[in-house]
């Protein structure tokens, strides 16, 4: 961390410093008062400036800058002059502007300046942040320059005023919230550790810890205050008859919550969906090995070939809070089961159960902190799941074959019209479903219908009356 901000030794002839050299006072005439901060300034550290006394029987007023040259150099090679504009500002490695006097609020007559990445000096004034001046080198280091002119008589750098925010990392951190799992304890001896891959889009970031300061990649942390979405992958596919578990660890107060734009043409921002769950037979691993493109956007999703689904949590006119848990499972008839905390299983995706899906999330919102709670090797302590329709485990008895075989010959022709009708399109009742609509995943048309609903019609599914941003055909083998 910075030192706080002083006054440098080094300073004009009429100025007397004081109060720990943070307060400069010129004592004689109305020039002279060069003063320079005692360390350098990282880009965008602020110097806040506090006017103490001014006069009215000189002209101008305080000089804000920055300089790359070290205030010790004055000390035995060059004295410093009389003004800093435009004494020092017509020599290399200087830059200073005059302040208006209204720049100072009539009240805490607090300001402060900074220098960005891109070399601009910004001021702080009663209407906001202003350009000051602009051409200042960020590449070596920069000492504060300030020139106590004019009718400028005394000055005080203070430290920042406003207390610094703790950071969602340094929050995690405090409350010890990042090893939690409250609702699936029975679980735990059978998962494993699932991290996420380390590819993700400038509002991701991952959690480090205070004991090893590295990244875990476990957990995950979302700036909503950024433009875009964060979308992140895990680095395991679900295949049958396993599953994944995450946890929400922070989200944010309604006090906190902001409404913000996104760069998504295709994202809502609605605040009732914070979090959405997706799976893609794309091969995101090898694509990520290969240091080809993983997408890491909906845009660019919705350039891709292959199958997405993205869908919201079912959470009903619910909202997510912080220390929810969410199991997905992957049934062996290409069911994706969803609970809640512990809760009864909920049918959630119907996919072709033959590929191999990587799942993704998608940040939207106020949930800021996920955490991949682990991956869960098998379905046999999931309380509730839905018993697949393949008996896998047990033989029936020789009666109750024969009683199912007759139950199915008495009810072949009923399943097998009704088989046809489930496989119709359900706009043209003609030809065959084969394309599921995006981000829905449902597949309720064929191509034909869907493309016509897609570019003309409503781009509402029908089945769940969700938008409809892409169509894509399926090919069953």
């Amino acid at each position: 961390m910075n030192s706080p901000i002083q006054f440098h030794s080094i300073h004009g002839e009429h100025v007397k410093l004081s109060k720990g050299n943070t307060v400069a006072k010129r004592i004689d005439s109305f020039c002279k008062g060069i003063c320079f901060t005692q360390r350098p300034i990282a880009v965008r550290e602020k110097i806040y400036v506090r006017l103490l006394s001014k006069s009215v029987q000189w002209t101008g007023f305080l000089r804000l800058g920055m300089t790359t040259c070290d205030p010790t150099s004055h000390r035995t090679s060059d004295a410093l002059p009389r003004h800093a504009c435009p004494d020092l500002t017509c020599r290399p490695g200087y830059w200073a502007k005059c302040v208006p006097e209204n720049c100072f609020d009539l009240t805490n007559k607090l300001t402060y300046f900074y220098v960005d990445e891109n070399g601009e000096l910004f001021l702080n004034s009663p209407g906001g942040e202003t350009s000051l001046l602009t051409g200042i080198s960020v590449r070596d280091p920069l000492w504060g320059l300030l020139d106590i002119y004019g009718n400028c008589i005394s000055i005080e750098l203070v430290e920042n005023p406003q207390p610094r925010p703790q950071s969602l990392n340094g929050q995690l951190r405090s409350s010890n919230s990042t090893a939690n799992m409250n609702y699936y304890q029975d679980l735990r001896s059978d998962l494993r550790p699932l991290t996420f891959l380390p590819v993700h889009n400038h509002s991701i970031s991952f959690f480090s810890s205070s004991s090893t300061n590295q990244a875990d990649k476990s957990i995950v942390l979302f700036d909503a205050k950024k433009s875009s979405d964060g979308l992140i992958y895990f680095t395991e596919p679900l295949s049958i008859r396993t599953g994944l578990l995450i946890e929400i660890l922070r989200v944010l107060p309604s006090n906190e919550s902001r409404s913000r734009s996104t760069t998504d043409a295709t994202v809502s921002t609605s605040k009732s969906t914070h979090l959405q769950f997706g799976l893609t037979n794309c091969d995101i691993k090898t694509l990520y090995q290969q240091q080809n493109s993983v997408p890491l956007t909906i845009n660019a999703i919705n350039q891709r070939e292959e199958l997405w689904v993205i869908q919201d949590f079912p959470l009903a006119n619910k909202t997510l809070d912080t220390n929810d848990e969410f199991l997905f499972v992957f049934a062996e008839e290409g069911i994706i089961y969803f609970s809640q905390n512990n809760s009864q299983f909920q049918d959630f995706l119907h996919l072709d159960p033959s590929l191999t899906y990587y799942p993704f999330l998608i940040f939207k919102g106020d949930v800021v902190a996920v955490r991949s709670a682990g991956f869960l090797r098998s379905l046999n302590k999931c309380r509730g799941l839905p018993r697949s329709t393949r008996n896998d485990e047990t033989t029936a008895s020789s009666a109750a074959t024969a009683s199912n075989d007759k139950t199915k010959s008495e009810n072949s022709s009923k399943k097998s019209s009704q088989s046809k009708s489930n496989a119709d399109c359900s706009i043209c009742l003609d030809r065959e479903r084969d394309t599921v609509l995006i981000p829905c995943g449902h597949i309720c048309l064929c191509y034909a219908c869907a493309t016509h609903v897609q570019r003309f019609g409503d781009r509402q599914c029908p089945i769940c009356r969700s938008s409809i941003d892409l169509v894509n055909k399926i090919y069953l083998a």
